[in-house]
């Protein structure tokens, strides 16, 4: 099913004007129901909690948020300073559709931000390399709290390609007050969170999501954000709201998504993929398809 975005009113897999496709072994519009995690995560868990906390990075303000309804959160990493074009094709794209664009880099120092960043960005902040995405959403919630209570927001980090879709109307549409584009059973039923929606954040809102978005902290390896931050943010927010995803594998004959089903993914309307699949993951798909992809949607990536 050739899924774009479209209106329509009847039929599985639509909600207002938005149109989820179908893919082999996923659900979509899942509500997300908490899952018990392995002695093995549980002791994962404790180990980076007792041992791998890290001072949270530090943060400047450069153009500082105001106030709007909807924003998007895109997380940079630039330990040398350079924008590549695949962060110009997503920051295009996302200020072609009309998004109002919430930039965090992470540089060495706040004077390495690329200039080039302003035109591109309604807002934007600088944070020290520390602490993975997770502190970069940290301070972006923290931010449209304080400076554009009420807005929702979707958090995005440049480990995906992309957008191949509009965003906007995910952003529009989303059915639960923190949603997922993915979800997942591996591990545990959680929210991938390369890319994920929080609905009204205020102050109250991000306390309830303090379990996972720290204010005095952070981890500075991808195995303890996955096992204390990612795993966990589903499970904190069901707590407190109404949590799901798009599409969701259950794990019977799919573990991520993103990986086993990037193809078919893009072709129902999800505007993503992962970079990976052209570097340490790409055993999981044949690279000159990915490329292929890419040139149907004008991404440089190809070139």
């Amino acid at each position: 099913m050739n899924a774009m975005l479209q209106q329509s009113s009847d039929g599985g897999g639509v909600t207002g004007g938005l149109r989820l496709g179908d893919v082999a072994g996923l659900r979509t519009w899942w509500d997300f129901e908490p899952s018990e995690p392995s002695l093995r995560i549980r002791w994962k868990r404790w180990v980076a909690c007792r041992f791998y906390r890290r001072p949270r990075p530090p943060s400047v303000a450069i153009k500082p948020a105001f106030a709007r309804e909807r924003w998007v959160a895109y997380f940079i990493f630039l330990p040398w300073g350079q924008l590549s074009e695949a962060h110009r094709f997503t920051l295009s794209r996302l200020r072609d559709e009309g998004c109002s664009v919430l930039v965090v880099c992470a540089t060495s120092d706040a004077s390495a931000v690329p200039e080039e960043l302003h035109s591109y960005a309604n807002a934007l902040y600088w944070k020290g390399l520390g602490g993975y995405d997770f502190s970069a959403y940290t301070l972006a919630l923290e931010t449209i709290a304080e400076h554009s209570p009420h807005a929702d927001v979707l958090l995005l980090n440049d480990s995906m390609f992309g957008p191949f879709h509009p965003v906007l109307p995910f952003l529009r549409e989303a059915r639960w007050d923190l949603t997922g584009f993915t979800g997942s059973a591996l591990n545990e039923n959680h929210l991938q969170s390369y890319a994920f929606i929080v609905r009204h954040v205020t102050g109250t809102r991000l306390s309830q999501l303090r379990a996972v978005f720290f204010s005095d902290h952070a981890f500075d390896g991808a195995d303890q954000v996955i096992w204390v931050q990612e795993l966990l943010m589903a499970r904190v927010a069901y707590q407190s709201m109404s949590v799901g995803a798009y599409w969701y594998s259950d794990g019977t004959s799919i573990d991520d998504p993103c990986l086993r089903r990037p193809f078919e993914l893009v072709d129902a309307g999800f505007p993503f993929m992962k970079k990976s699949l052209l570097g340490k993951m790409m055993r999981f798909q044949q690279p000159d398809r990915v490329r292929a992809l890419l040139k149907a949607h004008g991404h440089p990536e190809c070139q």
